[in-house]
């Protein structure tokens, strides 16, 4: 028989749709962008955006918050050659301290997120035993990584096509395991809420 651990529960909530205005709204900061929001969801990260008016190519914008475990971050990004939207950050920020120009830009620069929302289960060795999938009204996957937020899937869920439906899926036994940390990513547009039940 294997070995039954402390099972807690993490949930994982972030409605907010993709947007080029919700970090920062669009201005020629001198230095410091005054932000809109620092955060985004409930145990949530998201890869910061930054769309321009038109060549800001000189110029970087320093991004520092925390990443999706909580640990400090800082990402320097440069602007875009032309007027346009880059997916900037390959950070998750789960919380934003400040976002500062190298320079003043010479048109309107926006920041925003990606649709993609990712979130730390548990930093280190665990098994995953249920989820509570909520889905966003689409269609689509929502995957548990080894290691990291980019680490190998061991377990993906599907979402339904209809908003708010709520999947539960019991794992059998005793569980998946991942010996690195467990992660979670999926899309907003697809799901917009997940409870993780684990050894913790």
């Amino acid at each position: 028989m294997g070995y039954m651990g402390d099972v807690k529960s993490k949930i994982f909530i972030d409605d907010n749709a993709t947007s080029n205005t919700y970090v920062a709204a669009a201005a020629r900061p001198t230095s410091t962008f005054t932000l809109a929001n620092s955060s985004f969801g409930t145990n949530t990260a998201r890869k910061i955006t930054a769309t321009t008016l038109g060549d800001e190519s000189s110029i970087t914008v320093t991004i520092v918050g925390t990443d999706e475990k909580g640990d400090a971050a800082t990402e320097v990004i440069t602007l875009p050659g032309s007027a346009s939207t880059t997916a900037g950050t390959t950070t998750a920020f789960l919380t934003i301290t400040s976002a500062t120009v190298s320079a003043q830009p010479a048109a309107n620069v926006s920041l925003g997120m990606t649709a993609d929302v990712f979130g730390s289960i548990f930093d280190g060795r665990t098994r995953v035993r249920q989820a509570n999938v909520g889905s966003g009204g689409a269609i689509g996957s929502v995957e548990v990584r080894d290691a990291s937020i980019t680490g190998t899937s061991l377990l993906t869920l599907r979402t339904q096509g209809t908003a708010g439906d709520i999947s539960t899926v019991n794992i059998l036994q005793d569980g998946v395991v991942f010996k690195n940390g467990a992660y979670i990513t999926f899309s907003e547009a697809d799901c917009n809420s997940v409870t993780v039940y684990f050894d913790g």
